[in-house]
């Protein structure tokens, strides 16, 4: 686990690929994961979360990206969300867009599983509300789930960004991209564990006197 901080020098977004918690209350420990799925121009029905590495060149990457966004088991989940980002090199000219191209009434969630239920948090399911694709395209949109009392997995879950039917009981068309580089669709989830217990690092016990 990363080193642990404290709410006096969270000064920035937690980082998800070191794993880093903040103890914003004693005897837990949050998190706070963020990566992207990519849809490209070969596109597909379910894309993989890369959690990428703090280092950007692509021949001088020392550190490698993670591959996948794992939640642990015994994590008590309270948000999840995805973006569809505006692809537009110049978000002040034309009309935004995704550069998204799929089949119309095809949905796309991030959930645990491809037949979870979408909208839903629970010990067995992590999954957002579903956007829609419509008029051949998804427009940038986002959709969350947040619950006030979170829930605790029973075992590890890999959240993935998963194309559905209308109807939700199906795998949905091919979803493609026709931007540059492809469509990265933004990915979170939320959550905690409890911390360690105190150690002897933790408090203050009497030096022991030689004599």
């Amino acid at each position: 686990m990363a080193k642990k901080i404290f709410p006096g020098n969270w000064v920035t977004n937690l980082s998800s690929y070191q794993g880093q918690p903040v103890v914003a209350i004693p005897g837990r420990v949050y998190y706070h994961k963020v990566g992207y799925a990519l849809v490209d121009s070969t596109g597909g029905t379910e894309f993989d979360v890369k959690i990428p590495s703090p280092d950007k060149r692509g021949d001088d990457k020392v550190r490698a990206d993670i591959t996948s966004m794992v939640i642990p088991a015994g994590a008590v989940v309270y948000s999840v969300g995805l973006r569809v980002p505006d692809t537009r090199k110049n978000l002040d000219a034309g009309t935004a867009t995704s550069g998204l191209s799929g089949t119309n009434t095809d949905t796309i969630a991030l959930k645990d599983a491809a037949a979870s239920a979408a909208d839903t948090i629970s010990t067995t399911v992590v999954s957002t509300p579903t956007i829609a694709v419509a008029s051949g395209t998804i427009a940038p949109a986002a959709a969350k789930n947040g619950v006030v009392t979170g829930a605790v997995l029973a075992g590890a879950e890999t959240l993935k960004v998963f194309v559905r039917n209308a109807a939700g009981n199906g795998a949905g068309s091919t979803l493609s991209s026709t931007a540059t580089g492809g469509t990265p669709i933004i990915c979170e989830v939320s959550y905690y564990l409890d911390d360690a217990v105190a150690t002897t690092e933790d408090t203050h016990i009497p030096y022991n006197t030689e004599s």
